[in-house]
């Protein structure tokens, strides 16, 4: 290629980059994340308490969780994940891991004390906030993410769990309410 074709195609290059009409991208904000979270809030419960309390201890096969553990993963899952937004110390009783809750009504209030204690921590961010890194990972294997990763990668989590739990109920011949998150 000689030096008259390369000057033409960097030009073109150029010149096409100017006029590519500019994207505005809309930030995503504190009040998107809380009311996503509030609606996977909504939709998490109304499945758990769709379950009726002697389905607790189904499970599809031998390898599974059991429906109430599933429940359970989802509750200390937001717990744990409460350091991201900066959630302080839960202000309720975290079940112990080794025996956690099977009767209905103490699985339903964990869950129901998990989203609570994870919104507590969403409402206080701030824009800036979001753009702020925190600790993420296994401890001893932790590395650096923005908040809203963080909070994304949170909210992905919730989402694959809910649907495991749709698949359980769907089991036992229940249908599940329909799913959802960010509306904008």
């Amino acid at each position: 290629m000689n030096s008259y074709t390369k000057l033409f195609y960097s030009t073109l290059i150029v010149f096409s980059f100017l006029w590519v009409p500019k994207v505005n991208a809309q930030a995503l904000t504190p009040n998107d994340i809380l009311a996503a979270w509030d609606l996977m809030t909504e939709m998490v419960l109304e499945s758990a308490k769709l379950m009726p309390a002697e389905g607790y201890s189904f499970t599809p096969n031998d390898e599974l969780r059991n429906f109430a553990n599933q429940i359970n993963h989802t509750a200390a899952s937001n717990v744990g994940f409460g350091a991201s937004v900066n959630a302080g110390i839960p202000e309720f009783e975290i079940p112990d891991r080794s025996n956690p809750p099977q009767k209905k009504e103490e699985v339903i209030s964990f869950l129901e004390n998990s989203f609570k204690y994870y919104r507590c921590g969403l409402e206080s961010l701030t824009q800036d906030d979001l753009e702020s890194t925190v600790p993420w990972g296994r401890l001893g294997n932790q590395t650096q993410i923005s908040r809203l990763k963080a909070i994304l990668i949170v909210m992905s989590h919730l989402q694959r769990e809910h649907g495991k739990t749709m698949m359980y109920l769907r089991a036992q011949g229940i249908t599940p309410p329909p799913s959802g998150s960010f509306s904008f």
